[in-house]
């Protein structure tokens, strides 16, 4: 029998200092702090979950200062992870906004064909992206079902790649009322 899965948990990153990372994630992203507790692996590292909505988190391991842990950083390569992508509940301009008023700098918003973008880093140095559909999803839609729906009809139109009109066309296709 093949393992199902019902979506991502959480990415578990390794983190620099507690008090910065909870800051930018409760105040910047507007994320609830949802577990604070000693890592059960690692007596020198506190455990944070931070609730990133539908049921999924991001977790990170942090440094608890005082202690004689030091980590080497991390690295591009082969099994690093490139960005943490979260999707956004309003606006693209109402995100770059409170970026700006928190003095975070970021890269965008850049479209992707049938999404838009911003790039910017966590104190840890991790890459976040915040992104919007341009045609937003309805709601209870299936977003794999939808960019699976997009990508064949991409690969029959011989597009380089998913396009908004993709994306509307899909969500007609199942059935979807798109909003206006």
């Amino acid at each position: 029998m093949a393992i199902k899965t019902r979506g991502v948990n959480h990415p578990a990153i390794i983190g620099q200092d507690r008090d910065e990372t909870v800051k930018f994630y409760t105040e910047v992203l507007g994320m609830r702090l949802v577990l604070d507790q000693p890592n059960l692996d690692e007596p020198r590292m506190q455990h944070l979950f931070f609730d990133a909505g539908n049921g999924g988190f991001i977790a990170y391991f942090v440094i608890n200062k005082g202690t004689d842990l030091e980590l080497p950083k991390a690295q591009d390569g082969i099994g690093h992870m490139g960005h943490v992508a979260l999707n956004l509940v309003g606006t693209i301009e109402d995100a770059v906004e409170n970026l700006t008023s928190h003095g975070v700098k970021f890269m965008g918003p850049i479209d992707r064909g049938y999404e838009r973008s911003v790039y910017f880093k966590d104190p840890n140095g991790v890459l976040v992206e915040l992104l919007t559909w341009i045609t937003p999803l309805p709601e209870g839609a299936d977003e794999a079902e939808v960019v699976a729906r997009a990508t064949a009809l991409r690969e029959q139109e011989g597009a380089h790649h998913i396009e908004d009109e993709h994306v509307r066309r899909a969500m007609q296709d199942m059935g979807d009322t798109l909003e206006s």
